[in-house]
């Protein structure tokens, strides 16, 4: 309930420019490795959300009927495989990790590693749809961007209930405001089953050199299967 009341009321103008994997720099002037940790409190806002979510007929009847005790797999059970996108709002901490050849993005939020390259090939026709889907990073200038395919689909934000199909397309975009250490990032979400247009999150991930991301001891009260 607290996480949810975190969104509550926050404000966000739609404004959507497409990338193109591939035809971008990948030699960033920037380094973002490090332990980063949610920030939910500060001016300007903290996290950012549409202030209309705009529904297909299909999107709206998936929202009004969401319960999240049936809709969530993690209800009860903390070793579920976290989802993407909704392990991007996690409350626990991340972290980045810079290679020659991708990223390493991990959370601590259920042991999750997202192993991400550099100017990827695009997924090919057989890839399978799974928990955190198929990504491929590349550099616009100082900004580390993300395109992310093939997800399970599920909800954009667990406790919120706004829906995501397969279909869907999700690119985001990591960066530094000068003179700050702390991490913005901004979420594109493209799916139009569920959306008559595209959307437009974002959120801060403070830096935090001092913390570091423990294992995740999960609980599960679900019966042995």
């Amino acid at each position: 309930l607290i996480f949810l009341a975190i969104f509550v009321g926050v404000i966000a103008h739609v404004e959507v420019s497409a990338q193109v994997p591939g035809t971008q720099s990948t030699s960033p002037r920037v380094d973002f490795s490090g332990v980063y940790v949610a920030v939910y409190v500060g001016e300007p806002e903290t996290v950012i959300l549409p202030d209309v979510y705009p529904f297909t007929a299909e999107a709206e009847r998936a929202f009004n009927a969401f319960d999240r005790a049936v809709a969530d797999p993690r209800v009860g059970n903390d070793c579920a495989p976290m989802r993407m996108p909704a392990i991007l709002w996690s409350p626990d901490p991340m972290e980045i990790l810079q290679e020659d050849e991708g990223v390493v993005v991990r959370f601590e939020a259920g042991d999750t590693t997202r192993s991400i390259p550099l100017d990827g090939p695009p997924p090919p026709a057989n890839q399978p749809y799974t928990e955190l889907g198929y990504s491929v990073a590349y550099w616009v200038a100082d900004v580390l961007t993300i395109e992310t395919t093939h997800m399970m689909g599920g909800v954009i934000v667990n406790d919120m209930g706004q829906p995501i199909s397969r279909e869907a397309r999700t690119t985001e975009r990591y960066w530094r405001e000068p003179g700050e250490n702390n991490l913005q990032m901004e979420l594109l979400v493209d799916d139009p089953v569920n959306y008559t247009e595209p959307l437009k999150l974002g959120r801060l991930w403070g830096w935090s050199p001092d913390e570091r991301v423990r294992p995740w001891n999960c609980f599960s009260l679900q019966p042995p299967r």
